[in-house]
């Protein structure tokens, strides 16, 4: 049986992403970063306790934005406008799966991740001048929240169901922690993803996922929002803000992508 022509071609985008991926999520020998020295004299002075408070905004973040503010945020999607326009891509995609049609998949997903990113800098930096960091964890997790949500639509993937949030929960944790931690949220990121297209249903535990990114995002975020509850400056913090937007914006484009043209080179 002769090989579907257009096989190669997501094969070529695929193996693109991957090398994305590689350098992405690849695990470096520790070294020491310029202004370590700094971050280390700030976290000796961070109370214990802020961790866990920390852990405790974004688990209950987590709680009301999943099981309260999926509705509310919904509305602040304009689901109809981005189908549409993704439905417009797929015709092409179909008729010429080459680089420049599957690169307007990802141009549509940094534009998105763009807007993110701005609107979360300025909140962070309104925050921070105000020297309140805790007060800002709800807010930015919504709109992190919806950045991914948008880019899960743009893709064609779900964002309401249980398996889908257990995915958005292990894509935030790849997109925050670093190191070999990084790369291992990745490669379950990937599994899980996987299994689910295929149309298996893994085992996973949503309630335990969420504790578990809350203690990820908590460490990832803790000195960030201690400096940013010091007025002084307190901008320094909110800015910071940028970072986790894109970097969380990036991952996801990457690996929405990669699981839409894995069901697309699937389908033929």
């Amino acid at each position: 049986m002769p090989i579907n022509p257009y096989v190669n071609q997501y094969n070529r985008q695929l193996d693109a992403i991957r090398r994305r991926e590689a350098k992405l999520f690849r695990v470096r020998a520790p070294r020491n970063a310029p202004g370590g020295s700094l971050m280390a004299k700030i976290e000796e002075r961070i109370p214990e306790k802020l961790r866990g408070t920390l852990d405790t905004a974004f688990y209950t973040a987590f709680q009301v934005l999943f099981q309260q503010g999926t509705g509310l945020l919904k509305k602040t999607i304009p689901e109809k406008k981005l189908r549409g326009e993704r439905y417009i891509r797929e015709y092409f995609l179909k008729e010429d799966p080459s680089a420049e049609h599957v690169h307007a998949f990802h141009k549509s997903g940094s534009r998105g991740g763009a807007a993110a990113t701005a609107a979360a800098t300025l909140e962070g930096c309104a925050l921070g001048l105000l020297g309140m960091g805790l007060p800002d964890i709800p807010i930015l997790m919504t709109l992190l929240l919806r950045a991914v949500y948008q880019t899960a639509l743009r893709y064609g993937f779900p964002y309401d169901t249980r398996e889908e949030r257990y995915y958005i929960l292990l894509l935030l944790c790849a997109a925050l922690t670093r190191g070999a931690e990084r790369k291992d949220y990745s490669d379950r990121a990937d599994g899980f993803g996987r299994a689910v297209d295929h149309g298996e249903r893994p085992p996973f535990d949503l309630d335990a996922q969420m504790r578990e990114t809350s203690r990820a995002l908590a460490d990832a975020m803790l000195v960030v929002k201690f400096i940013q509850g010091t007025a002084v400056v307190g901008v320094v913090g909110g800015a910071c803000n940028f970072s986790a937007s894109r970097r969380v914006t990036e991952v996801a484009n990457l690996k929405y992508q990669k699981r839409f043209l894995e069901k697309k080179r699937r389908g033929l």
